[in-house]
C-alpha cells in the first residue's frame, strides 16, 4: 500500500510541475493525468505519476497568453461553483444538468484551443476550430430552446472572463513594455469574435 505522503495535493501538484492549479486540474479532468479523490472529494495526485508526466513532456515557463488563458478558467470556475450569480440569470435556469456538463466540457477544449492559437507560429490557426466550438454551443442552447438573444448573453458572460483576465494582466504590467502584447489582443478578439459567428451561424 502506497504511503499517504505520496499523495499530493491539487496545489502541490501544480508546484512540482510549474503550472497553475487550473491547468492541472483541466489535465485531470481531461484524463490526461491520473487522480483520486478523497472522501471529501478533493483531488490527489501521486508522485510517481508526476514525475513521469514529467519527463514525458516539455515545459516552459508560462506565457503571457497562457497566463491570460489560466486566469479566465479560474474566473470561470469560480462563477460556476458560485452557483448564486448563475442561478439569478434566465438563460442559466433554462439549461438542464446535461447540458451544463456538455458547455463545461466544451468550454475546456475551447481554452486548450484558445492556448494553442495564441502560442502557435501559424496565424488564425485556432479560428476554424473557434468557429466549430461556437457552432457546437449554438446548437446545443438552441436544443435547449433558448432565445438568440439569450444565447448571446450566455456567451457575454463567460467571454467578459477572458476580458477581465487580460485587464488584470494589463493592471500587473503597468509601467512595462510586453512583448506581443497587442497581438495577444488582437489575436483572442479575433479568436472569441469566431466563436460567437459560429454560435449565431447554428441560429441560421
Amino acid at each position: 500500500m502506497e504511503q499517504t505522503s505520496e499523495w499530493v495535493s491539487l496545489g502541490e501538484a501544480a508546484r512540482l510541475i510549474g503550472v497553475h492549479p487550473a491547468t492541472i486540474r483541466n489535465w485531470a479532468e481531461k484524463g490526461e493525468l491520473p487522480f483520486r479523490r478523497t472522501a471529501g472529494g478533493h483531488r490527489r495526485f501521486h508522485r510517481t505519476d508526476l514525475k513521469r508526466w514529467l519527463a514525458s513532456h516539455r515545459l516552459v515557463q508560462p506565457t503571457e497568453a497562457q497566463l491570460v488563458v489560466q486566469s479566465a478558467l479560474g474566473r470561470t470556475r469560480l462563477a460556476i461553483a458560485d452557483r448564486q450569480p448563475l442561478d439569478s440569470l434566465g438563460w442559466y435556469n433554462r439549461l438542464s444538468a446535461e447540458a451544463r456538463d456538455t458547455m463545461r466540457r466544451l468550454g475546456l477544449e475551447l481554452m486548450d484551443i484558445l492556448i494553442n492559437h495564441l502560442t502557435s507560429t501559424t496565424p488564425d490557426t485556432g479560428l476554424q476550430a473557434a468557429h466549430e466550438i461556437g457552432e457546437a454551443y449554438g446548437r446545443l442552447l438552441k436544443g435547449q430552446k433558448l432565445s438568440l438573444i439569450q444565447a448571446v448573453e450566455g456567451y457575454l458572460y463567460f467571454s467578459s472572463f477572458l476580458l477581465e483576465a487580460l485587464v488584470q494582466l494589463a493592471e500587473a504590467n503597468a509601467g512595462r513594455v510586453v512583448p506581443g502584447w497587442a497581438d495577444l489582443q488582437r489575436q483572442i478578439h479575433s479568436f472569441t469574435h469566431a466563436v460567437l459567428l459560429g454560435m449565431l451561424a447554428s441560429y441560421e
